[in-house]
């Protein structure tokens, strides 16, 4: 125990400071609190104390992320299908073909479909026929109208003088009338079928001419054929593929970035270039955007990463696609040109 004893400056003899006694433990528990408040302050001076959008936008200082070795692949890379058996009769294309989209490139035996699609188109022009005559509905007004006269005499002719035409004679000329009327409603109703039934066959054709375009294997897009994987005059079923076709107009390029390097809101529908090195050292440059940053983070030791997806054009060079899937390549991406930031965040305290 210590003990300590001062007296006041100028003060009289009898006037004394209480003494102060400190323990070890005392002395322990005061350095740590004093630790701890300096920890704390220089947290609160490192926490900024307004949203990360009041900061200033430094992505002009900031070096554009330049990502190696990144993945270039088809966009689309399918294997095309025929839709109904039967035997191919035609093969037009081989392996390495440049292909337009809905270009034909194989054919199914179609000639019972084709006959079928022959029997629709006769039904629909003779339903058309009659759908388009009104030869009933005109015969009935005209017959109705000359009904209509033969009555109408016979009553008069029966005011003039008496007992000139008979009741049973008036009436079967009024029922003569009355059923050329119901002549005319049927006619223009049996007009009305006849459009429904032109209708009818027109759909039946459409049914036919789809049986047609099902046994027609076409591109599904322009690209370049990889691989041939069916004979002419080799029967095929629904669902085997034919062909296998990649799309080489416009390729995908994927790639990672760390987050405690760039925020996905700032990479997402940036501007890229990227650099694919191709044979004796030359390297070809292509445009184009990110169309998709990855919302799945995936752990790297103790950092995270996440991926992003740019989508380029490509182009042709005496005959030649100029970009090459598998290739090595190099993707910029250029921070700003569409990309957001995020809002409202705060920065974790400096470590």
């Amino acid at each position: 125990m210590f003990r300590c004893r001062s007296r006041g400056v100028g003060a009289p003899p009898d006037m004394r400071i209480p003494a102060i006694r400190f323990t070890p433990l005392a002395l322990i528990a005061t350095g740590l609190l004093n630790a701890t408040l300096l920890s704390a302050q220089q947290d609160y001076q490192a926490w900024p104390r307004e949203p990360l959008s009041a900061q200033p936008n430094n992505n002009a200082d900031r070096a554009d992320p330049r990502i190696e070795k990144c993945l270039i692949d088809f966009l689309y890379d399918v294997e095309v299908p025929g839709e109904e058996s039967g035997v191919l009769v035609f093969l037009g294309v081989k392996e390495g073909d440049l292909v337009e989209a809905e270009q034909l490139i194989a054919q199914v035996d179609d000639r019972d479909v084709r006959q079928g699609y022959r029997i629709a188109q006769y039904g629909k022009r003779a339903a058309d026929a009659r759908a388009e005559d009104d030869i009933e509905i005109v015969y009935s007004r005209a017959a109705a109208a000359v009904a209509r006269e033969d009555w109408q005499e016979m009553e008069q002719a029966h005011l003039r003088v008496n007992k000139s035409t008979t009741e049973n004679e008036r009436r079967k000329a009024k029922l003569e009338y009355d059923r050329s009327k119901l002549a005319i409603e049927k006619a223009e109703k049996d007009r009305i079928l006849a459009k429904l039934d032109a209708d009818t066959k027109q759909a039946e054709l459409d049914a036919a001419q789809i049986a047609v375009d099902k046994r027609r294997v076409l591109a599904p897009f322009t690209g370049v054929v990889l691989e041939v994987l069916r004979d002419e005059q080799e029967w095929v079923q629904p669902g085997e593929p034919i062909v296998r076709i990649a799309q080489l107009d416009t390729l995908k390029i994927d790639g990672f970035l760390y987050f405690d390097e760039y925020d996905p809101g700032e990479i997402d529908g940036c501007e890229v270039t990227v650099e694919v090195t191709a044979g004796r050292g030359r390297v070809h440059e292509a445009t184009g955007r990110i169309v998709h940053v990855d919302p799945r983070a995936q752990p790297m030791g103790k950092r995270y990463r996440y991926r992003v997806r740019a989508e380029v054009a490509n182009r042709q060079v005496k005959g030649r696609w100029l970009l090459q899937p598998k290739l090595p390549t190099t993707m910029t991406i250029h921070l700003g040109t569409g990309g957001e930031s995020q809002v409202g965040d705060r920065r974790a305290p400096a470590k």
